[in-house]
């Protein structure tokens, strides 16, 4: 007698994930017994919330609520949800509340605050974490914050009670988050699942929201720093519109507030608010100019019209509320010579930072140069050279800044492997920082000359060693702007293969564009945007090479009559063996060179090349953005 299924039974209580929606709660077979719903999702299956009581209420109940209504107590309500969640220490359900917040249209402003308050509670351990990282990872190319006192700051839980703190704190969460995934973190003393929950766009929402839509209102150092991290997020995550938008609050933001002059700082600063503002500002120029490099636009603030001194150099826990402690005086080395030397740990890591503020203030010089050759095409008359403005050639300029750049302490002309302490690793980040920044000048001034072939594949060859030399961890941590760096060497190798060829200039672009592909695939392991690439580059090469055997073939098969006529006899009866290139005397050679001496490779073979050939006014100055 067959057994008579299992009749399912009804579940009598929903879960909260499902109540808050008003979705059918059903078992299901979830090792972890969560309804299917919360299995789908892959959130916690609970049943925290108050047990309500049937029936019909009471009058005294309905008036109660209806004055509540009244006086505004829903946020009231929405926050008190929020805050069980955080008791019961489960982020993702107050990150649900808040959701039903968000999805409220009649929601009010305070009580999204309340929402987020709730969730960044919920969340406290995660928010701890991604500030440690943000310090290790970001803060030696990004210093926006003076450590100590924000660290401190946080202990207070300043960001629940300070609209602008709590902005600041989720922008650099999210930033940091952003990172960890692509792959930046070093450190063995971080477990990467316990950074990516909740992801990085929960933070970026949470940043978004905490900056008012009226920008009159956003006042103080927090929100021009919130709206800059949020643009650096941004370029990490690919969205260069968002991008765009941030860095446009931001400049308007320090345009109200006088940011780029120091005489309209408020009165009576600490030197900690001083060296935040100096740091945010000179960060934010060489922000402004590498995009419009990459992207295209405008400068928005010119080295000329800044009156911004540089960050001190002293490193952060010399800086007080007060003011300025000295260090601790320089101890002496001895040295093979016998001849005491001063000890390099008296210097500090500023700076190296501060000088590559310089190269972009050169930088900035040479975007001017290269826009000028493309201002004669607007129809407008040029008045740049009424002020005797004569361009400078690559090597005068490179030569001075090599200049500058040999006077550097030692510390930042060598980077040294990673340490994994912090204190030590600041220096190879400017080291490497500083390589890849003096890269780029040299990429943007080459563009300015007419240069051949092999002074491209010189330069592009002396790029990528030396990136190829800088330890890969350092690359990582740089992360996503690090492949514009390197696009703009694809496009010097694309200008050289897409023009007039030789045998032998073909076999060296062949030789740098396979060194690339190393060298992106030493980066993509964890930096998402760049999966792939160094896989399709190799396909390219591969195509190249197919089309460049199969001329050869067809150019000996051309010479092989006279060939054969010139062989012996016994010879002609052996035909060559399969898939090879007959052999060719010294005079065929010479003349089966002479052919090859100058081709061009069809453009249907280039249609899939990662960075386009051409660039304008309307683009960036070179083509770098990274497909």
């Amino acid at each position: 007698m067959s057994q008579r299924p299992k009749k399912l039974q009804r579940v009598s209580k929903a879960c909260d994930f499902c109540n808050r929606r008003s979705i059918k709660c059903s078992k299901s077979d979830d090792p972890l017994g969560r309804c299917q719903n919360c299995a789908d999702f892959d959130v916690p299956c609970t049943f925290d919330r108050p047990i309500k009581r049937r029936g019909v209420k009471s009058a005294r109940v309905r008036l109660n609520e209806a004055a509540d209504q009244r006086s505004g107590s829903s946020g009231r309500s929405q926050s008190e949800a929020s805050q069980r969640y955080v008791r019961s220490g489960d982020p993702w359900g107050a990150l649900s509340t808040l959701w039903s917040a968000l999805d409220n249209p009649s929601r009010d402003e305070n009580a999204l605050r309340r929402s987020w308050s709730a969730f960044a509670i919920a969340t406290e351990r995660t928010i701890r974490n991604l500030v440690d990282v943000y310090f290790e990872i970001v803060y030696p190319i990004f210093p926006l914050f003076h450590r100590p006192s924000f660290l401190e700051k946080l202990n207070r839980n300043e960001h629940l009670r300070d609209r602008g703190v709590f902005a600041s704190t989720m922008a650099a969460c999210a930033l940091a988050s952003g990172r960890a995934r692509d792959g930046a973190l070093y450190s063995t003393r971080w477990h990467l699942p316990d950074l990516l929950e909740p992801p990085s766009e929960v933070f970026y929402a949470a940043a978004k929201d905490s900056i008012p839509k009226d920008l009159s209102t956003a006042k103080g150092l927090n929100f021009m720093r919130a709206c800059a991290i949020l643009a650096i997020a941004s370029i990490q995550n690919g969205q260069i519109k968002a991008m765009q938008q941030y860095s446009g609050y931001y400049h308007t933001l320090t345009a109200m507030e006088g940011l780029y002059d120091e005489k309209l700082w408020p009165k009576h600063l600490s030197p900690i608010e001083i060296e935040e503002r100096r740091r945010l500002f000179w960060s934010i120029y060489t922000l402004d100019i590498y995009s419009s490099i990459v992207w295209g636009g405008i400068i928005r603030h010119r080295e000329a019209q800044s009156m911004v001194r540089y960050p001190t150099e002293i490193d952060d826990e010399y800086i007080t509320e007060t003011g300025y402690t000295a260090p601790p005086a320089p101890a002496l080395q001895p040295s093979p010579s016998g001849i005491p030397v001063v000890s390099q740990e008296s210097v500090s890591w500023l700076r190296g930072w501060n000088f590559t503020t310089d190269l972009y203030r050169i930088l900035e010089h040479a975007v001017d140069g290269l826009r000028c050759r493309w201002s004669q095409q607007n129809g407008m008359t040029r008045f740049h050279s009424l002020f005797g403005r004569s361009p400078m050639t690559e090597s005068v300029v490179m030569e001075r800044v090599l200049a500058m750049y040999s006077a550097l302490p030692s510390q930042f002309r060598e980077t040294l492997p990673v340490t994994g302490d912090p204190s030590k690793d600041l220096f190879g980040f400017q080291s490497a920082n500083i390589q890849a920044t003096l890269q780029l000048l040299r990429m943007i001034l080459f563009s300015t000359e007419d240069i051949g072939v092999e002074r491209k594949c010189d330069v592009a060859g002396e790029l990528l060693s030396v990136f190829s030399k800088v330890p890969v961890e350092y690359l990582k941590a740089i992360s996503s702007p690090l492949l514009h760096h390197l696009a703009g060497i694809g496009y010097i190798l694309g200008s050289v293969i897409e023009g007039s060829l030789s045998e032998a200039s073909y076999q060296r672009v062949r030789m740098l564009l396979l060194e690339m592909a190393d060298l992106l695939r030493r980066l993509e392991s964890g930096l998402h945007r760049a999966a792939g690439a160094s896989e399709r580059l190799r396909t390219q090469v591969d195509r190249i090479d197919e089309y460049m055997r199969q001329q050869r073939m067809m150019m000996a098969a051309a010479q092989q009559p006279n060939v054969l006529e010139q062989q012996p006899q016994q010879q002609q009866q052996q035909p060559p063996e399969v898939g090879t290139v007959p052999s060719l005397s010294y005079n065929q050679t010479a003349a089966f060179g002479e052919q090859l001496s100058q081709f061009q490779l069809p453009p249907e073979l280039l249609e899939d090349w990662p960075w386009p050939f051409d660039s304008g006014p309307a683009e960036g100055l070179l083509p770098l953005n990274f497909d």
